[in-house]
């Protein structure tokens, strides 16, 4: 029940959307952005990717376990 093909697939959507909102999106992060080197952009990417992937996977996994894991 701790690995699910389709919680990591709705996780991964979720995760692009999010960083790609935040970091293209919100002014503040884009000036941000903007002064940083591509390598570095490119890290923050990944990074807020990762992030983002390992809570909303966790948070769906709570979800699930909530709705459906605890039936006996």
């Amino acid at each position: 029940m701790l690995w699910s093909k389709n919680r990591a697939i709705v996780s991964g959507i979720l995760s692009l959307a999010l960083v790609i909102y935040a970091l293209n999106f919100v002014e503040r992060n884009v000036q941000i952005i903007a002064t940083r080197s591509p390598g570095r952009v490119v890290f923050d990417y990944i990074i807020n990717f990762i992030i983002f992937f390992i809570v909303f996977y966790l948070v769906l996994l709570f979800i699930a376990w909530v709705f459906f894991g605890r039936r006996k």
